[in-house]
């Protein structure tokens, strides 16, 4: 039976949750800070009391060590306040419910976001494989740093936890977006070793102008992989975006790769969308 994770959640509200999903599901009730492998766990719920500033930090903490997996985080709160829905998601909640809504409706919006993310096709592979072989070879060869592809799937969101993004928009026989997105000591590591420099010695500005360059760097030796195939494209100039649950500028109604990355005890994450042009008949 799946797992779903129950954080620092009161009687009342896991009684509440056991309601609603514990036929499907094995609800596990830790405390923050107990040893907990999240990655086994389908979703992750915490209540939300009148403290605030603890349960943004614990969110944060949480979407962090989900090193960029597909896994919910829902935030229960008893009943509705001044407290914005946006600081909640901005801090890496997926949603954030009330107790006191309709069951069917929490029940419908909880198991929404249980099916799982879809996974790529063969078809979809054919891009999707240069642009993971090539993030390797950039990091070895230009941050002397091993990356290794551990998973990807398909998102419908634009919102994405990191620090900090590049992102390309691209053109052509294909059109689309690719994006990194790192948090910010990783981002810091993987500039200071591609400028061959202290740690010590990379500042904000650094990190975004490397940033930039890492995705155009990445995204232009995969290029010259789609030579004269459907998917070939050319590159526009890089833009970097900063801060914790922004936003990318992907095309709308557009499915992303979203392709995760371990360098060590961290991640990264590159995102894909791309498309061959309809050519009119």
């Amino acid at each position: 039976m799946d797992k779903i994770l129950l954080v620092d959640c009161s009687v009342d509200v896991t009684q509440h949750l056991a309601s609603l999903l514990a036929e499907r599901f094995d609800l596990v009730n830790v405390s923050f800070g107990d040893p907990v492998v999240l990655k086994e766990h389908r979703m992750i719920l915490l209540e939300a009391d009148t403290h605030t500033d603890p349960i943004f930090s614990k969110i944060s903490k949480l979407r962090f060590e989900c090193k960029f997996s597909d896994i919910p985080i829902m935030v229960i709160k008893r009943r509705e306040d001044q407290v914005a829905i946006e600081h909640f998601l901005s801090c890496g909640a997926t949603e954030v419910l009330a107790l006191d809504a309709p069951p069917g409706a929490c029940r419908q919006i909880l198991q929404g976001y249980l099916i799982p993310s879809r996974k790529p096709l063969e078809k979809e592979m054919a891009y999707l494989s240069p642009f993971i072989e090539n993030t390797i070879h950039v990091l070895k060869t230009t941050a002397l740093l091993d990356a290794v592809f551990r998973e990807v799937y398909f998102s419908n969101t634009f919102r994405i936890f990191g620090d900090i993004s590049g992102i390309i928009g691209l053109s052509g026989a294909s059109e689309g977006t690719v994006a990194v997105t790192l948090y910010w000591e990783l981002a810091r590591k993987i500039i200071a070793n591609m400028m061959s420099v202290q740690t010590e010695r990379i500042n904000a500005e650094y990190i975004h102008d490397g940033v930039g360059e890492l995705i155009n760097v990445i995204s232009g030796s995969t290029k010259k992989r789609f030579k004269g195939t459907p998917f070939h494209f050319d590159l526009s100039l890089p833009t970097v975006v900063v801060g914790s649950g922004h936003q990318l500028g992907h095309p709308e109604n557009s499915s992303i790769a979203v392709l995760i990355f371990d360098v060590g005890d961290t991640a990264f994450v590159l995102q894909i969308c791309l498309k061959p042009k309809k050519h009119k008949v």
